[in-house]
This record gives structure tokens, sequence and C-alpha cells, in this order.
């Protein structure tokens, strides 16, 4: 049932038309049930007999009437074509003596006169016997013209007449019922837009907190769920770039108070060195061996800062122009000859699977040698050196992976610098068009590089050698 409702209130259009549809169906059926009642009320006895007489007295009574105003005789009957024209829900005729002085069946002539004819006319005999068929009830009353006593012949069907007044009723009543109905259904969803419109509006003014209600499951309520899912998107980002600038401010103010100690120190030994006081050259070795190696921590501690804003670019991507053609695994293959050369003399070895064959890809050097770097400075920090580290590169026909895997020792060698490495690793992957994927499992750490490729099967060709003695800034 459930299945069946959200089918039908899954579009506005479906809505609508169901609306109509049950709306012109409860109007039939009033409808229906309004022709039998006014059937039943029409031919009941109360009509048949009470409401009969009270009708043709009312009719008798106003002819009466407006015969003693206009003065009426039986000469002159043209005013009975006036009254007719306005009453002319019955036909009569008015007999005094033998003859028929005013009828009206038959139209009146230029002078809006009837003329009057025999009782025993063999026409006019024949016409009231034609319309006594639609007006079966006779009615014989004494009326009085200006010059004596006439007398009334009324047809009528009063029952008939009452039938036809509550059948344009009840079709009044059932198309207000139908178009009460529409109504109601659109006023429902009107109010609905109303109060999506609201949510907007208040959304508008800052409140994220506001939930728009979700009603139904048409179009309209599609759009307040997901205006709510905005909202608590929205809301969610401007909480996490409020918790970035707290972090970056915190960064900066914990930096800057690292900086300030290594900073006065080197200043403090530069001073003692310029005013050459001390009293050997062992002594002035030992002093310049502090101040550089003062320098050394706030290089570090610039890296890192670097290192963090970059990770968190807003905008990483690099333009096209800043990428170069590069053939992919001579490229690598030199990379990891130049960065493992100082972990193999640690102790670490190396397992390198060879490619099957070459790719192009387009890089920006400089985000490379961070990226390697970072990756063996991890390898340096944190993979166990009684294990091999094993680097297998291959590609498909979109792209070209690096994967490198190593156990992880049980406790780092270095304590960890600002835990960004990996962060900052897929920053300078994502500026170059490409991912990284890392994933641990049983103390095995494996990270992968992906890079979009651009063709296979070429000659090897290098556009231009890297140097791992380039800067990294």
């Amino acid at each position: 049932m459930r299945k069946i409702k959200n089918f039908f209130t899954q579009s506005l259009y479906i809505e609508l038309a169901i609306g109509v549809l049950i709306s012109f169906l409860i109007g039939f059926i009033c409808y229906l049930g309004l022709m039998v009642l006014s059937a039943q009320i029409a031919y009941s006895k109360w009509t048949e007999s009470d409401y009969k007489n009270y009708k043709i007295s009312i009719y008798t009574d106003k002819l009466q009437t407006y015969i003693y105003e206009n003065q009426i005789s039986s000469d002159d009957t043209s005013a009975f074509t006036n009254w007719y024209e306005k009453n002319y829900s019955y036909f009569f005729y008015i007999k005094k003596d033998d003859y028929i002085i005013y009828n009206s069946f038959y139209a009146p002539d230029d002078n809006d006169e009837v003329s009057p004819i025999s009782l025993s006319d063999s026409e006019f005999q024949e016409t009231l016997r034609e319309y006594q068929d639609f007006f079966p009830e006779k009615t014989k009353v004494a009326i009085r013209l200006v010059d004596g006593d006439a007398t009334l012949y009324l047809y009528t069907n009063v029952q008939y007449d009452m039938y036809v007044q509550l059948q344009n009723l009840s079709v009044a009543i059932s198309a207000l019922i139908t178009i009460l109905l529409l109504i109601t259904f659109v006023r429902k969803k009107i109010h609905y837009i109303k109060d999506v419109t609201s949510g907007i509006k208040i959304l508008e003014g800052g409140n994220l907190d506001y939930h728009i209600p979700v009603r139904g499951n048409d179009e309209l309520s599609q759009v307040a769920d997901s205006l709510n899912a905005m909202r608590i998107s929205l809301s969610q980002q401007m909480q996490n770039e409020k918790k970035a600038l707290q972090a970056n401010n915190s960064l900066v103010t914990a930096l800057s108070h690292d900086l300030r100690t290594p900073l006065t120190t080197q200043l403090g030994y530069l001073e003692i060195l310029k005013e050459h006081h001390y009293s050997s050259p062992e002594e002035m070795d030992k002093y310049i061996e502090t101040a550089l190696s003062t320098c050394y921590q706030i290089k570090e501690m610039s890296d890192r800062l670097f290192e963090y804003f970059l990770a968190f670019d807003p905008h990483p991507e690099r333009p096209a122009e800043a990428l170069e053609e590069y053939d992919g695994v001579e490229l690598f293959m030199q990379m990891i000859a130049e960065l493992s050369l100082p972990l193999e003399a640690q102790g670490f070895s190396f397992e390198i699977e060879d490619p099957m064959d070459t790719f192009k890809i387009h890089v920006n050097m400089n985000d490379m040698l961070r990226v390697f770097n970072n990756v063996f400075t991890n390898i340096d920090k944190y993979a166990d050196e009684t294990e091999p580290v094993k680097i297998r590169i291959f590609h498909d026909d979109k792209n070209a992976v690096l994967s490198i895997s190593n156990r992880i020792r049980s406790v780092a060698r270095k304590n960890e610098s600002a835990k960004i490495g990996l962060i900052s690793i897929s920053s300078l992957m994502k500026r170059q068009g490409g991912a990284s994927k890392t994933r641990t499992s049983q103390n095995q750490f494996t990270i992968e590089l992906k890079f979009p490729i651009y063709s296979s099967t070429l000659p090897p060709r290098l556009g231009r050698k890297p140097s791992s003695e380039r800067g990294t800034s």
C-alpha cells in the first residue's frame, strides 16, 4: 500500500491529475445522489398535492391581480400576451360564455391579440390534446374580468417543473463541491510552497539550523529535501572552515613562538662571533656549529609551515602550462635511484619490479620532487629496515601507478613533524591531475601514486632530467 501511495505522490503532475479526477468523481457522485433525491421530492405526494395547489393558487392570484391593475376586459385581451411572456411556465385559455377569448397556445397578431375562437373549434381541440401530453394537470378556476365573469383553464406540470429546478440546483451544488475540493487540494500545495519559500528566506537570513519541512514525495518535497541537505553541507563547510582557520591561527602562533627561540639563540651566537668574544678557534667553531644547528631548526619549521598550507590549499590544481611531458618509467626510476641511496646507506634495501613498457605523463617537476621527498622521508621514519621496500610500476589505458610498500616499524625512527605528510602528498598529486591512495594491513603500509597517461609503448625519452639537488620550496 505504501509503494502504491508513493507512486501516486511522486510527481505534482500525477497528484494534480488524481486531485482533479477525485474532485470530479466526488462531484459526479454527489450529482447522482442529488438527482435521486430531486426525483423523490418532485414526485412525492407532498409535491403532487400541497405544493401543486400552492403554486396554482399563487399563479391565479397574480393573474387576477394583473387583470385588476390593467382593467382587462373580454374585448381587449392583448395585455394577456404581456403577462404570458413574463410567466410562461404554464399554458392556459380563458373562456367566457361559449367562446375562448384568449389562449396561450396560439401566437398573437401584430397587436398582441389572439382572436376569440369557438370552444368546439377542431384545430384548437387538436392543439389542446397535443399540449395535454406534456402538461397533463388541468385546473379550472373562476376569474373576473372588467366586463364580467370568466373561467380560466390552466394546464400545468408542477412536478416536472419542480424536478427541473431541483436538477439545476443539483448541478450547481455538485459543481460547487468539485470546485471546493480542487481549491482545497491546490490550497494545500500553495501553503506548502509558502512554507518552503519562508524556509528559504530564513536560510538566506543566516539561520542554517532551520529545517524546512518535508511533506510528501513529489518535486516540492524533493526541493525541500535538497535544500536541507545543502543547508547541512553548508553548515558543515562553514564549521570546517572555522576549525581550519582556528587551526591555522594556532599553528602560526605556535610556530612563531617556536621560531623565536632558535632565532634568539642564533642572534646571540652571531653577535658573539661578530664581537670576537671567544678565546680559541675551538670555541669559535662551537659557536658556529650551534648557530648552524639553529638555522636547520628554523628551516625545518618553515618547511612544516609550507607543507601545512600546501596541504590545505583550496585551489590546488596547476594550469596545463605548468606541466611538462616526461617518460614515466625513466622519471620514476631516476628519482627512486637518487632518493634511495641515502636510505641504502642506513641499511634499507629495495626490490623494484621491472616495468613491462613505458608511458608518457604530464607533471610538474617541483611537485614531483616534493612528493618523492615526502614518500622517502616517511620510509626513513616509519619503515622497518629489516624488510625490503617493494616498488612496482604498472599502468592500464588511462592511468600509471607507482606502488611502494614497506613493513611498519614498531617504534618510529623519528618524531613526526606535523602529521600532514600524506595529506601533503595527496594535495601535490591533485595539483597535477593525479591522485594518491594509502592502505595499511598486517603491519604493512602501501602508498599508490596514480598519474593520468597520454600514450603507451613509446620509446624512452625524458623531457629534462630531475635533480634531487633542486630546491623544494
